[in-house]
């Protein structure tokens, strides 16, 4: 059942033979014996491709659930011995993870050598229970009851320009200023761009319009440093340039909170070994909150 539902997702004997480490002509026997004892046809071979029945799909899924329970099980077994081992797998927000989990990561690793790391950085919202993850790094709001989640700090946005782009166009004072100025946009399509802002009765959302746009922070971000206009980031995204005054920070009081930066693990009864050793790491580690600009002698950030 196993074999099959690899087989399943693969939607070849080819790939899911060389993901099992085993002969292709060993596995097709295998698939087929099963099919001999079921009494049913799973799959329909051709040369060319390979297809699920009706009755296969329905069954691949079944077979991918006793899966996942079988490693559970197998998980339970491995985790009752006292030292963190096995595989640990962590995803994160890309600019999140290469900023501020590296050294993270790397300390953990040589710390416990007999767990291996599987790290996974994407803007994608991986589901942690379905994709087998044990740990996440989520910034926003984590409202999923299948997870537990322990807040690390503020996450927040931050309006950035370089320096000498305000040496040229200016400071602006309130978010009505950006109509005179070039704002740096992040978003996909030709679709007009709103800024979200704080204001006095609430959120506001400021129309914004620039010359450049992009569908990368990292492009946008390149295109401020080099000082061609105001951009929105989020605070994880610009602190370490804050920090260096590669770029300085505008309209620090109308700055919009968006959550928290998360560290969030499927929520289980007893926590393994390596998952509970992380935790306790990345708290210890991230407690001084590095995505979060130091505040200068006149309260804005550095």
């Amino acid at each position: 059942m196993r074999l099959f539902a690899r087989v399943a997702e693969a939607r070849s004997f080819t790939r899911a033979a060389r993901l099992l480490g085993m002969p292709k002509q060993t596995l097709s026997r295998r698939i087929a014996e099963l099919e001999a004892a079921l009494g049913v046809e799973l799959l329909h071979r051709t040369t060319r491709r390979l297809q699920l029945t009706d009755v296969g799909a329905v069954y691949a899924e079944r077979c991918a659930e006793l899966a996942r329970l079988a490693d559970d099980a197998n998980r339970a077994v491995t985790d009752a011995h006292p030292e963190p081992r096995g595989l640990l797998r962590v995803t994160a927000d890309p600019v999140f993870g290469e900023a501020f989990l590296t050294a993270l990561l790397v300390e953990y690793a040589r710390r416990w050598p007999e767990v291996s790391l599987e790290v996974s950085l994407t803007r994608r919202r991986v589901d942690l229970v379905e994709e087998g993850f044990d740990v996440a790094f989520r910034v926003g709001a984590v409202d999923d009851p299948a997870l537990e989640a322990t807040a690390l700090g503020p996450a927040r946005v931050r309006y950035c320009a370089s320096p000498g782009y305000l040496a040229r166009r200016g400071r602006p004072a309130r978010p009505g200023d950006l109509a005179r100025h070039d704002c740096i946009l992040v978003a996909a399509g030709g679709a007009p761009v709103r800024w979200p802002f704080r204001g006095a009765k609430g959120l506001d959302l400021v129309p914004v319009a620039g010359r450049l746009r992009f569908s990368s922070f990292a492009m946008a971000h390149a295109a401020a440093l080099a000082g061609l206009g105001v951009a929105l980031f989020p605070e994880f995204a610009c602190a370490r340039d804050l920090g260096r005054k590669r770029l300085r920070s505008v309209l620090d009081d109308f700055c919009v909170d968006v959550g928290a930066v998360w560290l969030a693990h499927p929520a289980r009864r007893l926590r393994s070994p390596r998952v509970q050793a992380f935790v306790e790491l990345a708290r210890a580690r991230l407690a001084a909150r590095p995505w979060v600009p130091k505040r200068n002698s006149r309260g804005g950030a550095a």
